[in-house]
């Protein structure tokens, strides 16, 4: 294919950044002086102020998903506590034993807790203990996996919500566009795979792949268990046990699972849901910066050399790629969209240099002064600096002819 990939715009404003970043700072120095009771509510303050409104006495309960996070805090302690499943009619077998391996990883802070055949999520600490960066984990913890197991466990062993999810549908005309789209990109992606594959561009073929699931993930932003698949095989991209040729067979597998799946189940996984803390971290121009530093010199390399297909190839896989782990304000998502949007469908040489503009708007601008908020490196998840490391690899390792 001789023509940049195209351009869908998100159907949500899944990259709305609502975080107060002087809460953050303000947090850290309750801690240090022992000023343990306003920690959470200056935490809370931190990822939304008006969270402060879902209190009632000395409990907050906040939905995030399919499910609802209820938080209390005695003059002593702080107790969190997230209902998951009912698995009274479930196949409680293998569902025990998952529900026993998800406690000993991922999961690194939080409980799991059986009551009656109920399942919950559980934390409990001295607020002595509750240190700003872990206290944030753990309900990110709590809602990250709450949120994405409990539809992976109804679907493979009939356990049942102990809530009815708040979700909010996509209208039936926009179901409809969306599935029409995933479709044509998901064919897309496997075509040009298959062709990059087959002319051994072994880095085009793993950047398509890349693009392509978290392409998907920008556009739609699926939820239930087929955000869970795409997650998986995402994950699986970066399997560093897997040979990177059978990551490179498993990923157009995993493309091919997703563009048979069934539609009915597609349509039912495209809602707005409530959102208390989101999965990807929000981060500054300055993490990015980091993060795109080698591969900004390796592109601007290969547009110099005439490789354009190379490029944009590669940009595209650091810009969903960036959308896939952060949420950014428009400061940083606007270069980037504009960008995707003017080179949607246009030849190679022509898409490369808007793709490289739009990358030179976040690596070449004057830096915020702004130097409040989370310290992002001390928090960022495995799989982005993962993913980085492996790009990196790949050019350094499969050259394009």
């Amino acid at each position: 294919m001789n023509i940049n990939s195209s351009y869908y715009p998100s159907t949500q404003s899944q990259h709305t950044v609502t975080k107060q970043d002087e809460k953050w700072d303000e947090a850290l120095l309750l801690f240090k002086n022992k000023q343990y009771a306003s920690i959470l509510p200056t935490l809370l303050d931190y990822v939304n102020p008006i969270l402060q409104s879902k209190k009632t006495a000395n409990t907050y309960q906040i939905a995030h998903g399919s499910v609802v996070v209820h938080i209390t805090q005695t003059e002593e302690e702080l107790n969190i506590e997230c209902p998951f499943l009912n698995i009274e009619n479930a196949k409680q077998v293998p569902l025990m034993r998952r529900l026993l391996e998800l406690r000993m990883y991922p999961l690194n802070l939080t409980n799991i807790s059986l009551k009656n055949n109920l399942v919950y999520f559980t934390f409990s600490s001295p607020l002595s203990l509750c240190e700003p960066y872990k206290i944030y984990n753990v309900l990110r913890e709590i809602c990250y996996y709450a949120d994405s197991y409990d539809d992976e466990f109804i679907e493979k062993f009939n356990a049942a919500h102990l809530q009815e999810p708040k979700v909010i549908p996509f209208e039936a005309t926009l179901k409809e566009e969306v599935y029409s789209n995933y479709i044509t990109m998901i064919a897309d992606g496997i075509n040009r795979f298959n062709e990059y594959l087959e002319n051994r561009q072994h880095n085009n073929a793993f950047y398509t792949l890349n693009y392509t699931f978290k392409k998907i993930d920008f556009y739609a932003s699926p939820q239930g268990y087929l955000r869970s698949i795409i997650e998986k095989s995402v994950n699986a991209l970066f399997d560093r046990n897997t040979p990177f040729q059978q990551r490179l067979l498993n990923g157009k597998t995993n493309l091919e699972k997703l563009q048979n799946y069934p539609k009915e189940a597609v349509l039912e996984s495209l809602y707005q849901i409530e959102v208390f803390i989101p999965h990807k971290y929000s981060c500054k121009k300055e993490n990015i910066r980091e993060q795109w530093e080698e591969s900004y010199e390796e592109v601007q390399t290969l547009i110099e050399q005439l490789k354009y297909e190379a490029a944009s190839n590669q940009m595209l896989s650091l810009f969903y790629s960036m959308f896939y782990y952060h949420l950014v304000d428009e400061s940083i998502s606007k270069p980037i969209t504009d960008a995707l949007s003017q080179s949607s469908g246009l030849p190679w040489n022509q898409a490369a240099p808007i793709l490289l503009k739009g990358m030179q708007g976040i690596m070449e601008d004057a830096i915020f002064n702004n130097d409040f908020g989370m310290d992002l490196s001390k928090i960022m998840g495995e799989q982005m600096q993962q993913s980085m490391a492996m790009m990196q690899q790949m050019m350094a390792n499969f050259k394009t002819n």
